[in-house]
């Protein structure tokens, strides 16, 4: 079940290959990549896969009787539809304890790139808790989307292991919010926040849950990606670095009272 991500569709459209382009029912379209067709005026319609008809009067009843007996060995012997991502194995059905990694490609559950995967997730559902626990303040509220845009977007470049597409967040490049968060006393007087406990106030302890999260999605992203000393998906690593960033300055804010009416 591919995801087509706005980045794909925008290689195709410079390659002139968008005209082309056909989603089957089986393809996922991020949003951003539906109004992208939308704009281009790009009919997707979804192309479905159509079973080939036997052709029942054929004159020729030889064939049809060997027509009929290669259905039955087919259906006897189905082809196979799964690989093993590892091993080059292959399934005719998925083995409850695997998943896929790409397309039809299977890897166990406990794959490095499934447990990021999951580490993803829970943090994508906690982004969204908390964004909407705190929906009535417009300020945080605004701060909250844009951190979940980050965190999203990370989640598809994983899943279809597509380069992550760098933008600003919280009015700033990523790069600036790593010297932001480094050199607190520089922006916010009280410089870094130390020992979190329950003193503080309840804005900057939920916050500081999320980093926390951040975190463990992090080393996740480096056991998946870096192998016997060479670093795969860096901009991915790079990124999920700037993500504790966000989330950082986040509780900055709160715990100088920038998110207060």
């Amino acid at each position: 079940m591919p995801v087509i991500t706005e980045g794909m569709l925008r290689k195709l459209d410079k390659e002139g290959q968008l005209e082309k382009v056909r989603i089957t029912e089986k393809d996922i379209l991020t949003p951003s990549a539906r109004e992208f067709l939308n704009v281009k005026k790009i009919d997707f319609r979804i192309k479905k896969s159509q079973e080939q008809v036997v052709n029942n009067e054929s004159a020729n009843a030889n064939r049809v009787k060997d027509s009929q007996a290669n259905t039955s060995e087919e259906k006897a012997s189905p082809k196979r539809q799964y690989k093993d991502y590892i091993t080059g194995a292959t399934y005719d059905k998925k083995p409850e304890f695997m998943t896929q990694l790409f397309g039809n490609e299977l890897v166990v559950k406990n794959h490095k790139r499934i447990v990021l995967r999951g580490k993803f997730d829970i943090l994508q559902a906690e982004v969204i808790r908390y964004w909407k626990k705190y929906e009535k303040n417009k300020k945080l509220e605004s701060d909250f989307a844009q951190a979940y845009r980050f965190v999203r977007d990370l989640f598809i470049s994983e899943m279809t292991d597509t380069p992550f597409q760098e933008r600003d967040v919280l009015g700033y490049d990523i790069d600036t919010l790593k010297d932001i968060t480094h050199n607190t006393i520089k922006y916010y007087k009280t410089g870094h926040l130390f020992e979190i406990n329950a003193d503080f106030d309840e804005t900057v302890i939920d916050i500081n849950c999320l980093r926390a999260l951040s975190r463990e999605c992090e080393v996740a992203a480096v056991d998946a990606f870096y192998k016997e000393g060479k670093t795969e998906r860096v901009d991915m690593l790079k990124a999920l670095n700037r993500l504790s960033s966000i989330l950082y300055l986040m509780m900055l804010k709160a715990n100088n009272g920038d998110y207060k009416s």
